[in-house]
């Protein structure tokens, strides 16, 4: 059964796949826009505050995934919630957002945003190795050049997030 919900997940990012490699296409933001959108669809957030108004997405660097955020889901809804994805500036003072993904070009903002989101109810999705294991709810990792999530379950509580069954089933490694 899991397999099924796991290509269903995956649909939107297969679908969104050119048939053939097309070099100035970044097919890695297309999937981790998936994996965003997705992962939203599957977690909860327990703060009643963060279950009214617009669910933001915010983005720092990844400038590709902004793009392909906007263009794909930004007309979306999470549950009730209409999406607003906000490019943010380069700062470690972040205002609320649902889910706050940090690319890869700056990983030296991220000691200071888990300090400053730590009891904040954010999902914090980053890309480096380790990055679990430093405060990350979710975090996108290459297997076999396959681009995959991994997932913090403990972080996500400490979050006041609740996440699906099937998420924890879908991710490439979940830790409790």
């Amino acid at each position: 059964m899991w397999r099924v919900l796991a290509l269903v997940l995956a649909w939107p990012a297969i679908a969104a796949a050119p048939p053939q490699l097309d070099t100035e296409k970044d097919t890695s933001a297309i999937v981790q826009a998936s994996y965003i959108y997705n992962i939203a669809k599957l977690v909860e957030w327990k703060d009643p505050a963060m279950s009214s108004g617009t669910f933001v997405i915010g983005v720092i660097g990844g400038s590709n995934l902004y793009q392909e955020l906007i263009r794909k889901y930004s007309t979306k809804a999470i549950g009730k919630q209409p999406i607003e994805v906000r490019k943010l500036p380069r700062s470690a003072d972040v205002a609320r957002c649902h889910i706050l993904f940090v690319g890869r070009s700056d990983l030296a903002l991220m000691p200071e945003i888990y300090r400053n989101l730590a009891d904040k109810p954010t999902l914090i999705v980053t890309e480096y190795a380790d990055a679990l294991e430093d405060g990350a709810v979710a975090n996108f990792v290459k297997v076999a050049n396959t681009l995959k999530y991994e997932l913090s379950v403990a972080n996500a509580r400490k979050h006041k997030l609740e996440v699906a069954l099937t998420l924890k089933q879908l991710a490439h490694r979940a830790v409790e």
